[in-house]
């Protein structure tokens, strides 16, 4: 049978924005829920009024009232993702929040402070943890780790999207294109000619959430100083069944001329290769 323009149910192909096809639905449990945030020298707080808008900021300011987005990373893990409008440069805020161990780590981004560079990202890392009333506050903190150097996973992320993530060093990452796929339309050979010309060596941050679970960040900023759309990507990775959920925050490429934001959520499953 020849599958070409079929879509099961659909009579159109279904449309995704970037790397979401695999992704789960989004959570809400988080709605209703309010929580003091601790940081080395600061406090946040966010407040969930709704299953996708949040009220954010810093301990006895105003609220800034944001929409968001949330997934779960494990059973009592939350990834929440929004973006802090008005904001100059452009600033992304992607909190991973375990509720059980009341330990948070949130990831500050900024796009558009070069103008050299429009589409470099750069990011911080905070690791705090979640006050209550008469509880003392936890002494653990999320950190970095070196447990993923020297792994690679194959992470698919739609029928036509996949990829070898290469966990190389402590502070980098590299990719490449399995054999006889594709991403998107670009067969792996012209893909992995492509990052003969120009290395995907990003730099990367590893950050241990718990037993099984990992923050991946990496810059794409190499391939923002080279003329690509570089992004900041985060992966929220289960060593266990090999899934994750993240996001990506930057740029969509040029639209009539125009930077087009991006930010979004998305979701992959895959399985580790070894390395050669």
């Amino acid at each position: 049978m020849d599958n070409k323009d079929y879509y099961g149910t659909e009579p159109q192909p279904p449309v995704f924005e970037g790397m979401s096809q695999y992704r789960e639905p989004l959570c809400f449990e988080l709605a209703g829920e309010r929580y003091r945030l601790v940081f080395e020298d600061k406090q946040y707080y966010v407040e969930f009024k709704t299953g996708d808008v949040l009220s954010w900021g810093e301990l006895g300011a105003p609220g800034q009232i944001e929409r968001y987005d949330c997934a779960k990373g494990a059973a009592s893990v939350y990834f929440v993702n929004f973006e802090l409008t008005g904001a100059s440069p452009r600033t992304n805020v992607t909190l991973v929040i375990d509720t059980a161990e009341r330990l948070v780590t949130m990831v500050k981004t900024i796009t558009g402070f070069d103008t050299r560079y429009p589409f470099l990202c750069d990011g911080e890392y905070f690791f705090g943890a979640i006050a209550l009333p008469g509880a003392r506050l936890p002494e653990k903190r999320h950190g970095f780790t070196r447990d993923l150097v020297g792994k690679r996973i194959h992470w698919h992320y739609a029928p036509t999207t996949e990829i070898i993530h290469i966990y190389y060093s402590e502070d980098h990452c590299r990719v490449k294109m399995p054999a006889g796929t594709k991403w998107g339309d670009m067969p792996a050979e012209e893909f992995n000619a492509m990052l003969e010309r120009e290395p995907y060596d990003e730099k990367a941050a590893y950050i241990k959430i718990k037993e099984n679970l990992y923050l991946v960040s990496v810059l794409e900023q190499n391939m923002a100083k080279t003329g690509f759309t570089g992004n900041s990507l985060l992966f929220l990775i289960d060593t266990h069944r090999v899934h994750d959920v993240g996001r990506s925050f930057g740029h969509a490429g040029l639209r009539e001329g125009n930077l087009h934001p991006e930010n979004y959520i998305f979701g992959a499953f895959g399985d580790f290769v070894k390395p050669d």
